[in-house]
């Protein structure tokens, strides 16, 4: 409760800061933006077979998962 009361008199007392955001600045944004979505394809493909499974699991009614992959 407290922290919503700092948070909203933060809010309400925020002055324009009058700055200069460069060119290069949106290209570092862009750049980052694009490092995450890399690293999160990245990370998806490298544990696939796992994100496979646990969905297949969670989406199988209860017979399909009491089988085993040999019978």
């Amino acid at each position: 409760m407290v922290y919503l009361v700092i948070l909203a008199v933060l809010i309400g007392t925020v002055t324009p800061a009058h700055a200069y955001i460069d060119a290069g600045s949106g290209s570092y944004v862009l750049q980052m933006l694009m490092a995450g979505l890399l690293g999160l394809a990245f990370t998806i493909k490298l544990s696939w077979q796992r994100l496979k499974t646990f969905t297949a699991h969670l989406f199988a009614g209860k017979g399909k998962t009491e089988k085993k992959s040999g019978e």
